[in-house]
């Protein structure tokens, strides 16, 4: 039925759709004839409306004039460009330049959060995050937008303040789903970004964009074709651009998020059907070949754009200008462009608390003074995201006491804080034994304090109990904080020798404790502290490979860690430094007091675009103590020597060395995860006075890595010296 209509709308505007004879100005018989106004709807369709760029392009080049132009999703994002005065050309470099990967996964980088941000990404290495802002609850898309306002706010910003879209180069509209009401919005005013921002907000992918008690997604849920916006602008002459797909599978209406995802086209076909029929000429672009999320494929589907239009020359070419008209015209066009952007002289930032909005400003200050760099803002605003506290930043152009300035918004997530992070810990390096922990992080910001939190981790299986911690800088922008502490933890910890289980003990350990510390930068911090406690390990089963002890425990710590990695879980570039220093006034089953150190050390490099080497060295020493209790450090296991058994060597001094190669095999959904890679790593270590049979512990492993939803997922095997030899698998840290 609908190739019927689709068919018949073809037939109709063939025949029908000729210039008509020229038309005199309403209201005055007497005047000059005046030509037929144009007006373009453009559809919606994700990177398949990349596609218009191609007919606009044509356009152009057979010097047909576009009066008016409106559009939905992206069809709005490439018509609301082109209204700015952006030619076809620049916006098919736009397209090219674009890391979609990126703009369409909506991540902060790891180099871009905040130190505190960056941690809770190390130790939770998964997408699962719950807010508690409102009672459970998820964030509205799986992409808050970020990336995607950034790109339209460079694009548009000498347009802020815009009293009417009619005073654009070209008079635009694009259509946006008001969910409150119901309702299809028509965006003729206001905020160009913010229009531009809603038309794109694809539900489920993108979060909605909110302006006061309006709630707005994207257009096409009802108007996908907005010919009739075209209509109501004044055109004499509609033209639409269809974006013709590929037929549905049945087998692709198999899962839930299938028959979702197939209900929502089914009423977009219906308005885009609606759409079809109040236009007068339709060019089809045929994308079958394509889909929506192509967005890396946009040079050829502005190509496609450019055939399609090319297609229907005998039905467009009559309404194209001579020269002498057509320079007329691109001449009254371009003297209502905005090209020139004020150097701002303030800063403002809305959309938060009086506090912490001058603590914002105070950070933005450099911007001040200064010609506006985008790539610069886009760096300040992204890393206000990386606080944790804010889904997006957006910026625009404002007036104040005769000062010209920046207006940033930064828009506060509305499920949380407080934030719930969940992970999970597989262990299944050891065939009869896989071991399974099941991690929380509750966060609260601010609770003591502006930039103050209160961070709370509770585990569940292998390993059960609970550690909190209060974080307090000395001030609003003090790098000085304190952080005072504590722990109750318990914990199963075995011993194998190869693949057999040879003893295994439970650990019970409570502490409580106060750091004081420096943080220099967002990659870099300093504590030092002093906590106390108690300990008790003792044997349940197996052999004795250390003596059972309790009692108390008290050190005094220095911990620094400097981390210059490009990703948290798969890192291809950058390095990172970690190490302790502890000296133990008191340790169940020592003589006396000790020191300890353990230091380690990471570097990745790229060779090539898709493949990586990274080298990664630790080690630990007691300084020759001998009897300080239980032993310090253990080697064996998942990146410890994988072809070996769980803590097979112990000790109190060591070193392990590891070299290895990541390549990057495929990308995966953004829904699924990121990246999936070949792994291939040898190792070997050394732990002084161990008893064991291996002179110089070495081996080589080999797998698959995967960055899941869930968390980093490692399949693979190990041939060690003396028979050391394992298949594995793990879900969680691999480095």
């Amino acid at each position: 039925m609908f190739v019927f209509l689709v068919t018949a709308c073809f037939a109709q505007q063939e025949t029908s759709a000729q210039p008509p004879a020229t038309i005199a100005a309403p209201g005055d018989q007497a005047a000059k004839p005046r030509r037929p106004r144009i007006g373009v709807a453009l559809e919606g369709g994700g990177a398949l409306g990349f596609a218009h760029i191609g007919v606009l392009r044509w356009f152009e080049e057979h010097h047909i004039p576009i009066d008016y132009i409106a559009g939905t999703s992206m069809g709005g994002l490439i018509g609301g460009l082109y209204a700015t005065g952006q030619s076809p050309k620049q916006m098919e470099e736009f397209v090219r330049e674009q890391d979609w990967d990126t703009v369409i996964a909506g991540r902060t980088a790891y180099e871009d959060l905040s130190y505190r941000r960056k941690e809770d990404v190390r130790a939770f290495q998964n997408a699962i995050k719950l807010g508690l802002k409102n009672g459970f609850s998820v964030a509205s898309g799986l992409n808050a937008g970020h990336e995607v306002s950034m790109i339209i706010d460079r694009e548009v910003l000498p347009y802020s303040g815009l009293s009417s879209f009619d005073d654009l180069p070209i008079p635009f509209r694009c259509v946006a789903t008001d969910l409150v009401s119901a309702k299809e919005v028509v965006f003729s005013q206001g905020s160009l970004q913010t229009a531009l921002r809603a038309t794109m907000s694809i539900p489920g992918l993108f979060a909605p964009v909110h302006d006061g008690d309006k709630v707005y997604v994207d257009g096409g849920l009802i108007g996908n074709l907005p010919t009739d916006v075209v209509r109501a602008m004044g055109a004499d002459i509609v033209i639409a651009v269809h974006l013709d797909t590929t037929p549905i599978d049945p087998k692709q209406i198999q899962s839930v998020f299938g028959v979702l995802g197939r209900s929502i086209d089914v009423v977009i076909r219906d308005n885009e059907i609606r759409g079809m029929r109040n236009a007068d000429l339709i060019v089809n672009v045929d994308l079958r070949a394509y889909n929506s999320l192509d967005y890396n494929k946009g040079g050829s589907i502005v190509g496609i754009g450019t055939e399609a239009a090319a297609a229907k020359a005998r039905v467009l070419e009559p309404y194209s200008m001579d020269e002498t008209a057509w320079q007329e015209y691109l001449q009254a066009r371009k003297a209502r462009e905005r090209r020139t952007v004020a150097v701002p002289q303030f800063v403002r930032v809305e959309g938060t608390n009086p506090e912490a909005a001058r603590n914002l400003e105070k950070f933005l200050q450099p911007l001040v003074g200064k010609p506006v760099n985008s790539a610069r803002l886009n760096q300040y605003l992204t890393r206000l995201t990386g606080i944790g506290k804010y889904d997006s930043a957006d910026y625009a152009l404002a007036h104040r006491d005769g000062q010209d300035g920046l207006t940033i918004t930064v828009h506060e997530k509305t499920y949380a804080p407080p934030i719930l992070q969940v992970g999970f810990s597989v262990d299944g390096s050891e065939n009869d034994d896989v071991s399974f922990t099941l991690l929380t992080r509750l966060t609260f910001m601010d609770i003591a304090g502006y930039r103050s939190e209160w961070r709370t981790d509770v585990q569940f299986g292998n390993t059960y109990g609970v550690s909190t911690e209060l974080y307090r800088p000395f001030a609003a922008t003090s790098r000085w904080f304190v952080a005072p502490h504590a722990d109750a933890v318990s914990t199963s910890f075995k011993v194998f020798v190869k693949n057999n289980p040879h003893a295994d003990y439970r650990l019970y350990r409570t502490h409580v404790g106060t750091d004081l510390g420096y943080g220099f930068n967002r990659f870099t911090e300093l504590r030092a502290g002093y906590e106390v406690g108690y300990l008790d390990a003792h044997l349940r089963l197996g052999t004795p490979e250390f003596a059972s002890i309790a009692g108390r425990v008290g050190d005094t710590k220095l911990h620094f860690l400097a981390t210059h990695l490009d990703d948290p879980i798969a890192p291809r570039d950058g390095y990172s430094f970690e190490s302790t220093f502890q000296w133990f006034d008191t340790n169940p089953g020592a003589t006396g007091s000790f020191p300890l150190l353990h230091a380690e050390g990471m570097y990745f490099k790229p060779i090539t675009h898709p493949a990586s080497l990274f080298v990664q060295a630790e080690g630990g020493t007691a300084f020759g103590s001998r009897r300080i209790g239980v032993p310090q450090f253990f080697l064996g296991g998942p990146a410890r020597l994988s072809a070996y058994g769980t803590n097979e060597f112990f000790g109190n001094q060591f070193y392990y060395f590891r070299a290895g190669y990541l390549h990057d095999l495929l990308t995966l959904p953004p829904f699924v995860g990121k990246k999936v890679y070949a792994f291939g790593a040898y190792e070997f270590g050394k732990m002084y006075e161990s008893p064991t049979a291996s002179k110089f512990p070495n081996d080589i492993a080999a797998g698959i890595l995967a960055e899941t939803a869930v968390g980093p997922l490692l399949v693979g095997a190990s041939v060690g010296d003396s028979g050391h030899r394992k298949w594995f698998f793990q879900l969680g840290h691999v480095f």
